[in-house]
């Protein structure tokens, strides 16, 4: 069986890799989009003495800034900066995310496999800071480093608790001109097409409304993606229940089993 992922590998180690792999199936992974690290303002930021010391709760919702950190920030930064850095609490939207920061070096990374959407992660941390006693109003504001594109629920959320909220863009994305292309190039009949966020699918969805008849069968990394494509006139055959490689697995291989 046949796995399109409609995403970039991810750095060093891809879960969805190597979960599928392990249970018999070939994976082709279609990157849409390219992404392209801005560090400089958090750099300024975090070489900052004194903003580093109030600094307690970071914010990150994206496998992109982590790589971003990973690459264009800890590198850049002497030692003691780097490992206070490192000593801050992460709030991870999703599993892959929180296993990503935990193996860069973050020491008291939260949320994550318990927390799959920006929605539900902010409602943990206002829960947390509350269970703290820590005042909104006196509370250092939380660092969220963000895309360039991206909703806007955590720090709405967040703010309507009084808690402050500096976002600072780490990576930018633009869609590749030749999605299709590469995708016809790796997918065939009855392969299972991953999508994981709406940007750079326009073609392919297309493509795939033309071409009913290739049962092709689309499986949805989570309900906001699952929204797009009902917006689109697309049923996928499969939502995964938590956004991680293992929860995807087990939805298709159900749906096999029921088919």
């Amino acid at each position: 069986m046949r796995v399109v992922l409609l995403k970039n590998k991810t750095a060093q180690l891809d879960k969805y890799e190597v979960t599928f792999k392990s249970n018999g199936y070939e994976t082709f992974f279609v990157p849409l989009i390219a992404h392209t690290h801005v560090p400089e303002e958090l750099l300024d930021l975090i070489n900052d003495k004194d903003y580093v010391k109030r600094l307690q709760n970071i914010v990150v919702s994206s496998q992109r800034t982590v790589e971003c950190l990973s690459e264009s920030v800890l590198p850049k930064l002497n030692s003691a900066t780097a490992e206070m850095l490192l000593s801050k609490t992460v709030y991870a939207v999703g599993p892959a995310t929180e296993e990503f920061l935990t193996r860069i070096g973050f020491k008291n990374v939260k949320g994550g496999k318990n927390a799959g959407t920006g929605s539900i992660l902010a409602d943990l941390i206002v829960q947390d800071l509350l269970e703290q006693d820590q005042e909104a109003a006196r509370h250092p504001e939380l660092l969220s480093l963000v895309g360039e594109i991206r909703r806007d629920i955590i720090p709405k959320k967040l703010s309507s608790q009084g808690f402050r909220v500096k976002e600072v863009v780490t990576y930018q994305t633009v869609d590749l001109d030749d999605n299709l292309e590469r995708f016809q190039k790796v997918v065939s009949p009855h392969s299972w097409v991953v999508l994981f966020s709406p940007q750079g699918t326009e073609d392919i969805l297309s493509d795939l409304k033309k071409h009913p008849d290739t049962k092709i069968k689309i499986a949805s990394i989570g309900p906001t993606t699952e929204k797009f494509l009902n917006d689109k006139g697309i049923q996928p055959q499969v939502v995964s229940p938590k956004p991680d490689s293992i929860s995807l697995l087990n939805a298709i291989k159900l749906s096999e089993e029921k088919h």
